[in-house]
């Protein structure tokens, strides 16, 4: 395996996730269409020609708006083309061979992460309906695009299914998990989603803005770890990917070695996403480093490897290389 970048994005227009969904998914759509709303293109990075049905972002909520705001982010040079966002896998590969990356992980934008407004059922049926364009976004090319699942922590039977069903994609890496506020991802029902996940030998990727403002990844980790998870499932490793704005990569930084308490083991199941200014900045922590890229949303992908390069030196095989293979398990 060659350089990693775990930080790629797709936006799909909600019509495409209405097509992979299933009749009783489409028997629910009137009311998810009632709150659909057009999305204007971003011209160059990667949108389609022409608006798209989104799911608003709720609007107390900052959802990525550094990388997503299409009022200040400038088109990255040279442009993006048509449809990376949304369908054309191809143009996106070809990015990859241009910039010499190896695996691009590829997370949902804002209208899915805003399915946490949405009764859990209903969320539920979207993500399930995401998971399979995904897989099929990433078809023609398993080994070079990684599919995160999307799964939901008020569904833990129906997520712990989605993840034995898919696991066998062979372009599915990780899984995203959907954690609203009155959850505690310790609770038992949870066991048969850890279980799914170490027997697939996924790692989970928690990406806060598709979560409760609570769960923060400090707040996962102390969950996890004190409430005994990490030691019942020694398998499950957890990533944590988020934009400037968020800072999971800081956060963990902050927290210091998370294996001090004496679990050695601990510390060597962790793993923090950082953009390239993030790395600048000296974010490296206890935890293992990856990098995200953002791409399509910020700035070319080969730009943004170089930039990475140059902050960490003699470091960056082993935030580009080294660290996401054992965050893959590969």
């Amino acid at each position: 395996m060659g350089i990693v970048d775990v930080g790629g994005w797709v936006a799909p227009g909600m019509e495409l996730i209405y097509e992979q969904g299933t009749p009783d998914f489409r028997g629910q759509w009137p009311a998810i269409e009632s709150m659909l709303e057009l999305a204007p293109a971003r011209l160059g990075r990667g949108d389609w020609a022409h608006p798209a049905l989104a799911l608003p972002a709720v609007p107390s909520r900052r959802v990525r708006r550094d990388a997503w705001d299409t009022d200040h982010a400038e088109p990255p040079v040279p442009p993006v083309p048509a449809g990376v966002l949304h369908d054309n896998s191809t143009a996106r590969v070809a990015a990859l061979d241009d910039a010499g990356v190896a695996l691009q992980l590829i997370s949902p934008g804002p209208s899915i992460d805003a399915c946490l407004q949405l009764p859990s059922n209903l969320a539920a049926g979207v993500f399930a309906a995401y998971n399979r364009y995904i897989t099929a976004y990433c078809h023609a090319h398993p080994q070079r695009l990684g599919a995160v699942l999307q799964i939901h922590g008020s569904e833990p039977r129906w997520s712990a299914q989605e993840v034995a069903e898919l696991r066998h994609e062979p372009s599915v890496r990780a899984v995203s998990l959907c954690l609203a506020v009155r959850i505690s991802p310790d609770d038992g029902r949870f066991d048969p989603l850890w279980e799914a996940l170490e027997q697939a030998g996924l790692p989970l990727l928690h990406r806060p803005s598709f979560c409760a403002r609570i769960w923060t990844p400090g707040r996962l980790v102390a969950y996890l770890a004190g409430s005994g998870v990490l030691e019942r499932f020694p398998g499950l490793r957890v990533g944590f990917v988020a934009g400037d704005s968020e800072g999971a990569a800081d956060e963990l930084t902050r927290r210091g070695d998370a294996g001090s308490s004496g679990d050695t083991g601990l510390a060597s199941r962790l793993f923090a996403a950082a953009t390239a200014s993030q790395l600048q900045r000296g974010s490296d922590g206890a935890t293992a480093m990856l990098w995200a890229s953002d791409f399509p949303l910020r700035g070319s992908l080969r730009s943004e490897l170089d930039l990475v390069r140059g902050a960490l030196g003699a470091r960056a095989e082993e935030v580009l290389i080294g660290a996401p293979r054992r965050f893959l398990g590969a």
